[in-house]
């Protein structure tokens, strides 16, 4: 067997390294103050396999009586386990109203720990002539990541608020992270599903829209990293004797 050779089991190891089962159908769910709760599945938003254990929903005008609009979304996922969400909705009711939004992701069991990491951003805009005011529920974050239905990193944390009084102003929502670089930071096992809860309170007439970002991996364990070391030194030692043959 060449020297080659032998390295090509190591490489795999490698690319093989935090790939989680693939992907199942994702759902969101739509929640208005506590009380009813829509849930839409793959079919209606629009889902499309973009690869192994990878797909990508794209879509809008999902409407919640008059209550709400889902103006926009963008949501993919991967077996790594990731889900990148964006979405926009609109307040179409007359009084402000609280909203949940839960992205949910099933997956193949992650049994021992994880690494994790995520971000959120966003925004408002007053759609009505009266201002605008975007704030977190009371007790809840703006976006949460979740694992097995608990939560694991709350970002925007209440109390939180913005506001604009000007007529058909906007209002920013600056990006955070967690687990920088993603992911990086200690999380829990990961048995059955992972998502992102976006709570938030939005004036009459207006619109918001989020950007969510979750990454889950599981912790290597020491014998596999130090096998990769082993496979990335070998592929410099042989990379170095062909430098020197030539």
């Amino acid at each position: 067997m060449t020297s080659r050779a032998r390295w090509i089991p190591l490489l795999g190891l490698l690319v093989a390294f935090g790939a989680g089962a693939p992907a199942s159908a994702l759902t969101l769910s739509v929640g208005v103050d506590g009380g009813s709760t829509q849930t839409f599945g793959d079919a209606q938003l629009g889902c499309a396999a973009t690869g192994t254990g990878a797909e990508s929903c794209t879509g809008g005008g999902l409407v919640g009586g008059s209550t709400w609009t889902l103006g926009s979304w963008n949501i993919s996922t991967s077996l790594d386990p990731v889900v990148n969400a964006t979405v926009a909705l609109t307040n179409t009711s007359a009084v402000t109203q609280t909203f949940t939004l839960i992205f949910t992701l099933p997956i193949g069991a992650i049994p021992g720990a994880t690494l994790v990491g995520g971000s959120v951003q966003g925004g408002a805009t007053d759609g009505n002539g009266n201002g605008v005011t975007l704030s977190t529920a009371t007790g809840s974050a703006f976006y949460t990541a979740l694992i097995d239905s608990g939560a694991v990193q709350p970002l925007y944390p209440d109390p939180t608020s913005f506001s604009n009084s000007s007529a058909f102003g906007s209002v920013t929502v600056p990006s955070l992270t967690f687990g920088v670089p993603i992911p990086s930071q200690l999380g829990p096992a990961a048995l059955s599903d992972i998502g992102i809860q976006l709570k938030f309170k939005l004036s009459p007439g207006d619109s918001a829209s989020f950007t969510g970002v979750f990454v889950v991996e599981p912790v290597p364990e020491p014998g596999t990293l130090a096998l990769a070391g082993l496979g990335l030194s070998g592929l410099a030692l042989l990379g170095a004797r062909r430098r020197k043959a030539a």
